[in-house]
């Protein structure tokens, strides 16, 4: 493992990693450790060594930028999708000729298709996970959190050359090939949702005047987070916010008895989350959140019957060649066939897959 933190060593580790013709590429974030999540490590392996990049020593890393935008340098990753929107976010990085082995794996059907079971299936390596949660941005970091992340790239090369030999054989290498080519394409955009609080679990059975709290609530910890660079989940977990929302709260000593409630949180925040419930408590009827979508939904029958018959040939199909359903057509795909009737009228679908079940999927769509 070999760490790099200064200029001249980068830059002669880019010079000799542009001349190669296949690199190995992953990141670390501290995502679960800050709400303004940063690329903390860069680790890349190429002939046999495994370089360990810091970015935040304040080195350029435009001349790695250069090569992971080179089309004859093939790029090998793991579950490439989040190391490509936070290296384009943080670098303006882009990505070509790139093989991502985790789509390998499922387009061949494997059931566990993680890194460290495609290690141990292919290589007999067992990877420790006791680093899989660590704050990579602290400095200095250990002797074994870098071995750690070094071991992400070691076997990724070799790895991607027994994948690729696999899916070669039952000739869907150009399936594979047509999702490296969409995720390229990958760019990182501002997530400007002001309704995250809709994601949270176990709203279904809120009425609007808890779904305010819940929003306010959520709008409240949203703004604590952010000033102390924490993870929201770090200030209040989504759970109590729910059970706050359930209770409604109007002293200490029924926020006491909300399931989930802690001493801490109850002595540190008592008295604000009361004012944010009793200010959703305010809020005028009309101005409630909706329950669920907004937008009046009714459900249409024909077209869930339609989607029904075409799950049962996609489910049929997919058994034949012992891959996932929903690497074959999930569900969304099969709902725009069955609205469309035209598979080119669905962009999320893929070629491969209009080739090997879009014909059978309109046929039965006709005889309804």
């Amino acid at each position: 493992m070999i760490w790099i933190d200064k200029q001249e060593p980068l830059d002669r580790a880019v010079e000799r990693l542009s001349g190669e013709s296949v690199i190995a590429v992953d990141t670390e974030a501290d995502s679960l450790h800050s709400y303004f999540d940063k690329v903390c490590l860069v680790q890349i392996s190429a002939n046999g060594d495994d370089l360990v990049v810091d970015p935040l020593s304040g080195i350029d890393l435009s001349g790695f930028g250069e090569i992971l935008a080179n089309p004859a340098v093939t790029k090998v990753l793991h579950g490439a999708d989040y190391d490509l929107r936070i290296m384009n976010r943080d670098f303006g990085f882009t990505i070509a000729s790139l093989i991502d082995t985790s789509v390998c794996a499922q387009i061949l059907g494997y059931e566990a298709f993680g890194l460290a079971a495609l290690l141990e299936r292919h290589f007999g390596v067992k990877l420790n996970k006791v680093h899989q949660r660590a704050d990579w941005a602290m400095r200095p970091l250990s002797p074994d959190m870098l071995q750690y992340a070094s071991l992400d790239t070691h076997y990724l090369i070799a790895l991607a050359d027994k994948l690729r030999e696999e899916l070669v054989e039952l000739g869907r290498w150009e399936w594979a090939a047509e999702e490296f080519s969409r995720l390229e394409a990958i760019r990182f955009h501002e997530n400007d949702d002001l309704e995250r609080w809709r994601k949270m679990k176990n709203l279904g059975k809120l009425d609007r005047r808890s779904l305010a709290i819940v929003r306010a609530l959520v709008d409240w910890r949203d703004t604590l987070a952010r000033a102390a660079d924490r993870p929201p989940f770090k200030i209040m977990g989504s759970e109590p916010i729910i059970e706050i929302a359930r209770a409604r709260p109007d002293n200490t000593a029924d926020l006491a008895k909300v399931k989930g409630m802690s001493r801490y949180h109850l002595d540190r925040y008592g008295r604000d989350l009361l004012r944010v419930v009793g200010e959703a408590m305010q809020i005028p009827e009309a101005e409630l959140p909706e329950k669920g979508d907004a937008r009046p939904w009714t459900r249409d029958r024909e077209l869930d019957s339609s989607v029904e018959r075409m799950k049962k040939i996609r489910d049929r199909v997919a058994r034949e060649l012992k891959i996932d359903p929903a690497v074959l057509a999930p569900r969304h795909i099969l709902t725009s066939i069955a609205t469309t009737g035209d598979l080119d009228q669905v962009p999320a679908m893929r070629a491969w897959q209009k080739r090997v079940v879009g014909a059978e999927l309109l046929a039965v769509l006709k005889k309804a």
